[in-house]
């Protein structure tokens, strides 16, 4: 079943998503994607002039509900990225969602991408040697670097620093405007400005194309997927049941139909349990 064959689908962005979820979509679906021209940085930026007011799931769904009120589509699709550091770890991580609102059917599919693949970085530096140094271990000039005089808060800030010369210059202006002496850099995490940010944006709409391919076995309807992860394992050692998961649980948001499919081996490995490895 492929249920957007021939349909209108709106993307809404600002930031050029279209260059990897428009080809991806027609490809998988036969569906025709249109660029919806909604200012999607009302509802928040990453170079932080508008705060985000409500959570990565609700602001991709206002994006894509605002944009099918503007036009006469029926489906929309929406992206929202999200930067910080992992939650049990001191590292980078970026997760990505793509969302697919169906108005006819009253479906919504998503797709996600989570993980420690970006350049996410800041610094403050005194002297242009020292930026040039940051600049070079976040993939610029491919990757655009953001700066600011003084600190991350300041409103004195030049951003699409796409080469060198662009940066010495933006250096200077930022360092001279400084009432202390040094320039907050960062790197820019708007998608067309971060390469590495458009593959995670990628792999998300993908994971979303194999959602919307998933059907229900009860009732045919897109979007069957896994809805809860059950631990259990056995550790193989001890017999001790593990937090190693052992099923998957997968609904129909339509019908409510559920199914559990089991991962294979009952047993796992004693590295993983609490009593045999506190």
């Amino acid at each position: 079943m492929n249920y957007l064959k021939d349909r209108d689908v709106l993307l809404v962005t600002i930031h050029q998503k279209e260059k990897v979820i428009k080809p991806l979509l027609e490809d998988a679906f036969g569906c025709n994607v249109h660029v919806s021209p909604l200012d999607t940085d009302q509802f928040g930026t990453f170079t932080r002039e508008i705060s985000r007011k409500q959570s990565q799931f609700d602001t991709a769904r206002k994006k894509a509900t605002r944009g099918l009120e503007l036009t006469n589509h029926h489906v929309g699709v929406a992206s929202e990225g999200t930067f910080g550091f992992h939650p049990l770890a001191p590292i980078p991580w970026n997760t990505e969602l793509v969302l697919l609102q169906d108005d006819e059917l009253e479906l919504e599919l998503h797709g996600y991408y989570e993980g420690l693949d970006t350049n996410f970085s800041h610094t403050i530096v005194q002297d242009y040697p020292s930026a040039l140094q940051f600049v070079n271990k976040v993939g610029f000039p491919d990757h655009h670097v953001i700066l600011r005089s003084d600190d991350e808060h300041s409103s004195i800030m030049l951003k699409d620093i796409t080469s060198e010369s662009l940066l010495k210059e933006a250096f200077t202006y930022c360092f001279n405007k400084s009432t202390n002496r040094q320039v907050f850099i960062e790197t820019d995490m708007r998608a067309y400005a971060n390469p590495t940010r458009m593959k995670n944006i990628e792999s998300a709409t993908r994971q979303l194309i194999e959602q919307a391919n998933s059907l229900c076995p009860s009732c045919g309807t897109p979007g069957f997927r896994i809805v809860r992860k059950v631990p259990g394992q056995l550790c193989e050692q001890c017999h001790t049941p593990t937090k190693q998961i052992m099923q998957h649980v997968y609904a129909c948001s339509t019908c409510k139909y559920q199914q559990t499919e089991y991962l294979g081996d009952l047993y796992t490995s004693p590295r993983y349990c609490d009593v045999c490895n506190p």
